[in-house]
C-alpha cells in the first residue's frame, strides 16, 4: 500500500511539473503572437523554451511575457552563475534558432 502511495503521489507531482510547463509554454506563445509575431515563430520559441531552459529561467521568461520585465531583471541578478549564462547565452539562441528578429 505505502508503495501505490508513493507512486500517485511522484506522478502527481510530475503531472503538476508538466502542467506549470504546459501553461509558461502558452504564456509566451500567447504573449509573442499578441505582439505581432508569426504564430509558427512564436510556437516555436515556446516549445524550444520550455523543452530547453531551467525552469528558474523559464519563469523569466514568463514574468517577461506578462509585462513583468522589471521583476524579471531583479530576479535574474539572483540566479547561479550557471543559469545567468543560460539566461544570456541559451535564450538568444533560440530566439535565432526560431527565426525571431
Amino acid at each position: 500500500m505505502r508503495r501505490v502511495l508513493a507512486s500517485v503521489t511522484a506522478a502527481a507531482g510530475l503531472l503538476a511539473g508538466c502542467d506549470a510547463v504546459e501553461e509558461s509554454r502558452r504564456a509566451i506563445e500567447e504573449s509573442c503572437v499578441a505582439s505581432g509575431e508569426p504564430a509558427e515563430i512564436c510556437s516555436c520559441l515556446a516549445r524550444e523554451s520550455a523543452e530547453r531552459l531551467d525552469p528558474a529561467v523559464l519563469d523569466l521568461m514568463v514574468m517577461g511575457a506578462r509585462g513583468e520585465p522589471r521583476q524579471a531583471s531583479e530576479r535574474a541578478r539572483s540566479l547561479s552563475p550557471t543559469l545567468q549564462t543560460q539566461l544570456a547565452v541559451d535564450v538568444p539562441v533560440i530566439i535565432a534558432e526560431c527565426g525571431m528578429s
